[in-house]
């Protein structure tokens, strides 16, 4: 099972985009969120790191930190908390 990581301010929304993922996928992939401040505490294991929209900025700083693709999540997907088109695009980075 692939397991990808979605980094965000709090993890909150994050953490329902996250489960929404996981359903859009039929639970062949395990999606956790994590805060910023605490995701490098999670990287075991981790084949993708998604970040939300808001910290997009954030994104070379992330990369430069660990060994796997690096990817901002879609303001429009993140605002409807569209876990179906975002597995679609996991699918094309990592396979699915």
């Amino acid at each position: 099972m692939k397991k990808v990581m979605l980094v965000c301010n709090a993890g909150m929304s994050t953490g329902i985009l996250a489960k929404k993922i996981e359903a859009a996928s039929g639970n062949t992939l395990e999606v956790k969120a994590y805060s910023e401040s605490e995701y490098k505490d999670y990287l075991d294991g981790v084949d993708l790191v998604l970040i939300g929209p808001q910290i997009r900025f954030l994104k070379p700083q992330i990369a430069a930190a660990v060994d796997v693709p690096v990817e901002a999540i879609s303001p429009m997907k993140y605002g409807i908390m569209d876990g179906k088109g975002v597995y679609e695009d996991i699918k094309k980075l990592i396979g699915g």
